[in-house]
């Protein structure tokens, strides 16, 4: 039986769309590519997932490897945390869990900073009964090892726990554990399945 559900963060609770994001600068169509190259396909944007670059540093890393691109990247990452909108739907989900008694969680790919923001303008926060976040550990989804915190850290039985992710990698990391899972594919899907699995 179901007693832990486990959300994701990014595209699950809290929108994060690059490539909307970038598109809104008005760039040539070349150069909006090269940018969303450059910033968030860079093999450093996962580093600040796992807390071992500040923002600083990456936006050198980024410009380092694109350095036509230095004002466009600068421009980008002084206000991209500002895509970090709520999604309502999946949150009002996560409050009807909560006020069903089921214990509450994410676990989460998250920049410190990032993590800062959303924590200060959003009160679903406070709902949750524990966060795991990347920057945090130093260990990033779908590493092994940041399933094994989240299950030892909270006292979690895994065959009572539901993941819910929108990344097949990460929800498949999470089954290595004898987690449930649900790959996140809307709201309206989610809510669907676990009225389903008589969850809701």
């Amino acid at each position: 039986m179901i007693k832990n559900i486990v959300f994701d963060i990014g595209n699950v609770l809290v929108a994060f769309k690059p490539g909307e994001y970038v598109k809104s600068f008005g760039f040539e169509k070349s150069v909006e590519d090269k940018v969303l190259e450059a910033i968030f396909k860079s093999r450093h944007w996962p580093e600040l997932d796992r807390g071992v670059l500040t923002e600083e540093e990456a936006v050198e890393l980024f410009i380092k490897e694109a350095e036509e691109l230095d004002l466009e990247i600068r421009n980008v990452m002084k206000s991209w945390k500002d895509m970090l909108i709520p999604i309502p739907d999946t949150i009002e989900i996560l409050r009807e869990l909560k006020n069903k008694g089921y214990k509450v969680y994410v676990l989460s790919n998250y920049h410190e900073k990032a993590f800062e923001k959303i924590s200060i303008e959003n009160d679903f926060l406070s709902l949750l009964d524990g966060e795991i976040v990347s920057c945090r550990l130093k260990y990033i989804k779908p590493e092994r090892e940041i399933y094994e915190y989240l299950l030892s850290n909270y006292c979690l039985k895994p065959e009572e726990t539901l993941f819910i992710d929108d990344v097949i990698e990460n929800i498949e990391g999470a089954e290595v554990h004898g987690i449930k899972t649900v790959l996140f594919q809307g709201s309206a899907e989610l809510r669907k399945y676990l009225y389903e699995n008589n969850i809701l």
